[in-house]
């Protein structure tokens, strides 16, 4: 796992967000998997690299991700918005790792 902290290029901010990632999942009740975590991590980690680089992600059809749960994307938006130079479609991207773990517990 410290690799994938070490490829952000800022290993403490990752951290950080995974800490308050836990904390925001254990509010909301939803447990992850280790497969799902790792998963966010490697997110997470593309997430900070492209913040301190200024990459922004290509615009995407929010019609994709309207099953997804209120919850599951104001989870993402409190997370993006610890991160400056993102663009503000990442939450509906992130929000994906919240809901997929809703539906196994």
């Amino acid at each position: 796992m410290e690799e994938l902290y070490q490829k952000s290029e800022d290993p403490g901010l990752c951290k950080a967000l995974m800490l308050f990632m836990d904390e925001l999942l254990k509010r909301a009740k939803i447990q992850m998997t280790n497969a799902q975590k790792l998963s966010l991590l490697s997110h997470v980690t593309a997430m900070v690299y492209r913040s301190n680089h200024k990459e922004m992600i290509q615009p995407i059809d929010k019609t994709l991700f309207e099953e997804v749960s209120n919850e599951s994307i104001e989870m993402a938006n409190k997370v993006c918005g610890r991160m400056p130079d993102l663009h503000e479609d990442e939450k509906y991207l992130l929000s994906i790792h919240f809901e997929s773990a809703k539906i196994t517990n």
